[in-house]
Formats: C-alpha cells, sequence, structure tokens
C-alpha cells in the first residue's frame, strides 16, 4: 500500500521534543516499510531536495510535491501532536480524494491548550471549544478519518498505528 506521513516540523518545539517527534516519524517510516508498504513523507523526499532549490522556488514547489505525494497515497498517517498549517492542508487534500486517514498524537507535556474564556459582541460568554487540546476539533472532523490514535511514547506509537492499519486493512 502507498501511504504517506503527515506531519508538522515547522513549529515543533526544538531540541529533545524535535528529535523525539523525528526519531518517530522517521522510525514510522521504517515499520511501515518492513511492513511491505510504498512510504512517502516530507523529512525524506521533499524537504531535502528544496534546499537545493532557489529560495524563490521553494514554498511552490514544497506544495507541489506534497501535495503529489498525498494524492497518491492509498492511506494517510497523519502525525498531529503540534499545529500546522501544512498538515491542515494536507488533511483536506486527502479528505477531498476520499484517502482514509489515521490521525495520531502525543502529550509531550507542552503540547496541550486549554479552553479560553471569551466575551463576543453581544457580551455573550463563552469558552473557546478545543476538544481534548491537543488536536484541533475542525481536523479531528475530517469525514475520512479511520482512527484517532492517542500515544505516550515513540513504542507505544508504532505499535498503535501499526494496531489501527491492520484494523484498515482486515475491514
Amino acid at each position: 500500500m502507498r501511504i504517506y506521513i503527515a506531519c508538522a516540523l515547522t513549529h515543533v518545539p526544538r531540541g529533545t521534543i524535535f528529535e523525539e517527534h523525528i526519531a518517530f516519524i522517521h522510525g514510522l517510516a521504517e515499520t511501515l516499510k518492513n511492513a511491505g508498504h510504498h512510504v512517502m513523507y516530507a523529512l525524506v523526499d521533499s524537504d531535502p531536495q528544496l534546499a537545493s532549490k532557489p529560495f524563490e522556488e521553494r514554498a511552490r514547489l514544497c506544495y507541489l510535491w506534497d501535495r503529489h505525494m498525498v494524492e497518491q497515497a492509498e492511506l494517510i498517517v497523519a502525525e498531529a501532536s503540534f499545529p500546522s498549517t501544512g498538515l491542515g492542508i494536507e488533511l483536506q487534500i486527502a479528505e477531498s480524494n476520499g484517502t482514509p486517514i489515521i490521525l495520531c498524537f502525543r502529550d509531550f507535556g507542552s503540547n496541550k491548550v486549554e479552553g479560553v474564556p471569551y466575551e463576543n459582541p453581544d457580551h455573550s460568554r463563552h469558552t473557546l471549544q478545543v476538544g481534548d487540546g491537543f488536536v484541533t476539533l475542525m481536523a479531528l472532523g475530517v469525514p475520512t478519518i479511520f482512527r484517532v490514535v492517542r500515544y505516550s511514547d515513540r513504542q507505544d506509537g508504532l505499535l498503535k498505528v501499526m494496531s489501527a492499519l491492520d484494523l484498515f486493512t482486515h475491514r
């Protein structure tokens, strides 16, 4: 199966969290490849290549290349632990194509947001709806999401994503 791993990269906190996040993405790709799948993802299939292109062309090429990988995929595994405009675009492209999505996320201890009270012009008071505080409700509402997987560490994530994939392939 052709699988695209979609993930946040730009706003992932640098340092240990970034390194853990990237290690999970690479480990997931390797696990999926070892299970016989064709895997595509930005860290290997577009970001390194962009560095050799003129700066003014990089945004357009990033969009085109990543969009192409999403469109070619039979399944998206979306790692959504951190906010990402690009990931949101990729989820929408997948949904528009009817491509199933396994969405996964991890609580890093610093990536959860709480609801915040606000007041509207009519003076009504509300609390911002943030779901569980990890992934936006709009993203969680994408109709082609097959499973949402919350994981605690790299190994747990790999096991849970592969279990969801097994359910998907045997449905």
